[in-house]
């Protein structure tokens, strides 16, 4: 019993703790290597995950007793330590900054410490501003995400911003802005106590569900597609991640059913990017 009790505060942690995200921004830069033809390292993969941690904890912990009515879990987990969370935020850009210090140069870690601010932002200000602006949180985090493939050029000294880094961060921000919008369905009840313009709050659960379907199913058929087939800027490995449609039709199905479980998954999606570009290179 106590062993399980151990594993089960271990998964706890991985999916309420922000770990599950920061490794998403990894697989996001894994396979941004992969598709721009960049051969990447080990710490890049880790000093992402170290730049992303951080915003998530300080967010949980920020916002720990909002959440409370939408995530009962996952502040029942958080409580158990939030007494920590500040030291282990510092711990965590305190360990950040000297890995890019150590495997980077300045420039490097100005923009990942730049990244880092951007996401603090998010919980200090930026969220706040949903009041007035539909969609400007959506687009805000996205714009985070599409920073990435950015970071990944500035790490490894490519100077110049090509068509494909651009084609490339055009895909993830539409993948990101979806998968928000996903996300608000689950905290509709807290985000109309803090008085949040968000979409499913103005059109409702079941027409934020059918615009995601339709504009994902648009955006992930026919932007690989056309980058493959019609740009050629990318291998064919980037028509994998058509396959991220059924994984995204799953959750939506999931949270027609009020499971939390659809919201957990689709937060850990860019996790599937890697697994399914690897097997491309298996198959094609």
């Amino acid at each position: 019993m106590k062993i399980e009790k151990i594993l089960k505060s271990i998964w706890d942690e991985f999916i309420y703790g922000g770990h599950l995200q920061s490794l998403g921004a990894a697989s996001i830069v894994f396979v941004s290597g992969i598709l721009l033809k960049i051969q990447i390292t080990w710490d890049i993969l880790f000093i992402t995950y170290l730049m992303v941690c951080p915003i998530y904890l300080y967010n949980r912990f920020k916002e720990i007793n909002i959440d409370y009515f939408t995530n009962p879990e996952r502040t029942r987990h958080l409580r158990s330590y939030v007494r920590f969370m500040p030291t282990i935020f510092y711990l965590i850009v305190f360990f950040l900054i000297i890995s890019l210090i150590y495997f980077s140069n300045l420039w490097v870690l100005i923009f990942g410490l730049f990244l880092v601010t951007l996401g603090l932002l998010y919980t200090a200000f930026i969220k706040k501003s949903t009041k007035r602006i539909i969609f400007f949180k959506n687009i805000y985090v996205s714009i985070s995400f599409v920073l990435l493939p950015f970071f990944l050029a500035a790490y490894y000294s490519y100077s110049v911003i090509t068509v494909s880094i651009l084609s490339l961060s055009l895909f993830i921000f539409i993948k990101a802005f979806l998968m928000q919008i996903f996300l608000d369905i689950k905290d509709i009840e807290s985000d109309k106590k803090e008085r949040l313009q968000t979409f499913p709050i103005a059109v409702g659960i079941k027409k934020t569900l059918i615009f995601l379907s339709v504009f994902n199913v648009i955006a992930t058929i026919t932007l690989p597609i056309f980058f493959s087939f019609y740009l050629n800027i990318f291998p064919k490995l980037i028509l994998m991640l058509i396959f991220t449609l059924p994984f995204d039709f799953y959750c939506y199905k999931l949270a027609k059913k009020q499971k939390y479980l659809g919201y957990i998954l689709q937060s850990g999606e860019f996790i599937l990017w890697p697994l399914l570009i690897l097997l491309g290179e298996i198959i094609l």
